[in-house]
């Protein structure tokens, strides 16, 4: 062989090593951008799904099969509350200790097989308990996530990726009524199963690849993430935009953190302001109950009609938080959902006619918004500290979640106040001012607190003394 040759055959090599590497770069990026981006929204699509599907069940036959009564609708989401509320707070202490990579799909492959077992219930006790464990399965989930999503994206990224994180929560509502529609028409009765029955089938079969793709996909965070599909310089360039924002490495959290994080005013403001808005959504829950008792439309059509308001909802949610991260504008774009939930509440409340009264009920889904907007200002907020970011989410959703595990059976009592609920949905309007007004306590607190920084005289929540031996990633 020549010297002509080796040359050619060296350039040659050169030349396909260069193109693998581009390859095998461009491939990374891809499988980076799926992973990373759509895992988390896929995972809250089948959390929703596997938890909102009992809605269209009720109105799908599963009321008359089972014989629900009164009050017992109410009660439905009741237990499932009252799981959730027992899971999420020492989950999100597990958080910190566990790698999410390994507890959240885990979560996920168990609530996937809880939805399964909805398809067998005989009776409504049943229903019950397992609507229980529903809820202390998926309570990991979603403030898990945006633990996670804090230790990834700057306030420039932040509101938006939220915002199709919980966008996924409308396409599940969606999905589930298009989903039980067609299961009704097409599936009804087969192989001796109510088409209810079949709903929660279908739900499992399409959840179980959620924590399939969990176990690969999840990024715990840049500090300690072992995600085999990131390259190593991806991960550090991730490091280094968090080190410019000044979001450090994972604590263990100890008493002594705790004790800061519970006396520091972000616990409390965002407590008070998830009650409200977790409270003022409720009225889309109903709008299938108030179709229903019309007597004027098929189950097909009621399953079908509230998919508008899940449509709207995630338009305006997706639009929000657009704005916000563009604008740089938090509390500003909080005073639009916050107004038109007030609108909207006022409408149902009032039920002028059955035009004026779907339409309140419709944009009350254009109020929802709120939720992703409100969490990426909390995370700024509390940017240097990731421990009090993971507490005070945890926290502040349990509490809202807390609140609708009994306001609804007070005061939307379906056995006593449906179809109008005028009396429920009276309260929640002047809910939906405190939910607004909250948005004027925070601005203020935090302003507060800044001043007092650059003056140095409150002590910041983080305990930057603290022993070297505490440190250790989640």
């Amino acid at each position: 062989m020549d010297a002509a040759q080796r040359r050619s055959e060296s350039s040659s090599r050169d030349w396909t090593c260069s193109f693998c590497e581009i390859y095998r770069s461009s491939f990374l990026n891809a499988c980076a951008y799926v992973n990373y981006r759509s895992w988390a929204t896929f995972g809250y699509f089948i959390r929703l799904l596997d938890s909102s599907n009992i809605t269209n069940a009720y109105v799908s036959g599963m009321k008359e099969d089972l014989d629900i009564k009164g009050n017992e609708y109410n009660l439905l989401q009741t237990f499932f509350t009252c799981g959730y509320l027992v899971g999420q707070i020492p989950s999100q202490m597990l958080l910190t200790r566990i790698r999410p990579s390994i507890y959240l799909p885990a979560a996920e492959l168990l609530w996937t097989i809880i939805t399964f077992c909805f398809a067998s219930v005989q009776n409504i006790r049943t229903v019950f308990a397992l609507r229980f464990i529903l809820g202390m399965l998926e309570s990991p989930f979603a403030v898990g996530v945006l633990t996670i999503m804090g230790s990834w994206y700057t306030p420039q990224e932040l509101s938006k990726r939220i915002a199709i994180f919980y966008s996924a929560s409308y396409a599940a509502s969606m999905f589930s009524g298009y989903l039980q529609a067609a299961i009704y028409r097409g599936l009804d009765g087969v192989g001796g199963l109510a088409g209810w029955r079949w709903l929660f089938i279908f739900c499992g079969l399409i959840s179980i690849w959620g924590p399939l793709w969990g176990f690969y996909a999840v990024p715990d965070n840049p500090y300690s993430s072992k995600a085999r599909w990131m390259p190593e310089e991806e991960k550090k360039k991730h490091v280094e935009r968090m080190q410019k924002i000044e979001r450090r490495e994972p604590e263990r959290l100890t008493l002594k953190k705790l004790k800061k994080i519970v006396t520091h005013w972000p616990l409390y403001v965002f407590i008070f302001a998830l009650i409200c808005h977790c409270v003022v959504t409720q009225p889309l829950n109903y709008f299938s109950v108030w179709l229903k008792s019309l007597n004027q439309f098929s189950v097909y059509q009621i399953n079908l009609f509230p998919t508008a308001a899940q449509a709207l909802g995630l338009v305006t949610t997706l639009a929000y938080s657009w704005l916000s991260d563009g604008l740089n504008k938090r509390w500003q774009i909080l005073v639009i959902p916050a107004t038109i939930n007030f609108v909207g509440m006022v409408i149902v409340a009032v039920g002028p006619g059955y035009g004026a009264t779907f339409f309140g009920y419709l944009i009350n889904a254009a109020s929802w918004g709120f939720w992703p907007v409100l969490y990426a200002w909390a995370i700024e907020l509390m940017s240097d500290d990731m421990e009090e970011r993971a507490i005070v989410i945890g926290v502040a959703q349990t509490f809202g979640q807390a609140f609708i595990a009994w306001v609804p059976v007070v005061i939307l009592d379906v056995g006593k106040y449906a179809p109008k609920f005028t009396m429920g949905f009276s309260v929640m309007c002047g809910i939906s001012v405190l939910q607004f007004a909250s948005i004027f306590i925070i601005k203020f607190v935090s302003e507060r607190y800044s001043v007092k920084r650059k003056h140095g005289n409150e002590t910041l929540p983080v305990d930057s003394a603290e022993s070297d031996v505490d440190k250790q990633s989640n």
